[in-house]
């Protein structure tokens, strides 16, 4: 696998992140949450902070909920150039902001999360981002497929966060 490989959820992929039903390992549902056409697989071990990143992407290729993808050419050009507010964050809260990200844009309702999903990805302090936890919890919830994962999902995003305070000490 090369690292510079870019995957997409297929229709069962983006089923088992709506209904958490495959008995995924929590690493795996992680990934899966996060893959979504525009990352690279160096890009989703960082932000996973996964050891084994090919082998949970062997494994959701396996299982038809992922698929290789071509990038476009903005989406190549993007993953080589990184954000200026990143160099300055710290790597799990961008983990925790990428995953914020992801969910809502996997469970929220577009247009009602467009405001909160722009605050999430232009916030690089973590504190700010703790701050976007309530609103994001809510909107998460407030949908079909989110409501049963909110918590759970909440709990993943609370684990990256504590990472950083943990580093920071």
């Amino acid at each position: 696998m090369n690292t510079n490989d870019m995957h997409d959820k297929t229709a069962t992929g983006q089923e088992e992140v709506n209904e958490n039903a495959a008995g995924l390992s929590m690493m795996e549902r992680r990934v899966l949450i996060l893959i979504n056409g525009e990352k690279d697989v160096e890009k989703l071990a960082k932000l996973s902070l996964c050891d084994d990143i090919e082998a949970v992407i062997d494994r959701l290729l396996e299982l038809e909920m992922v698929e290789v993808t071509e990038p476009t050419i903005i989406q190549a050009e993007a993953a080589n150039d990184t954000p200026a507010s990143d160099t300055e964050t710290d790597a799990h809260t961008v983990s925790a902001r990428e995953f914020m990200c992801n969910t809502l844009s996997t469970f929220g309702n577009q247009v009602r999360v467009a405001p909160l999903h722009k605050q999430i990805a232009e916030t690089t302090d973590l504190e700010a981002l703790r701050q976007l936890l309530k609103p994001w919890y809510q909107s998460i919830s407030e949908t079909p497929g989110g409501m049963y994962q909110a918590d759970d999902l909440r709990k993943e995003v609370l684990e990256m966060m504590h990472r950083e305070e943990v580093n920071a000490a």
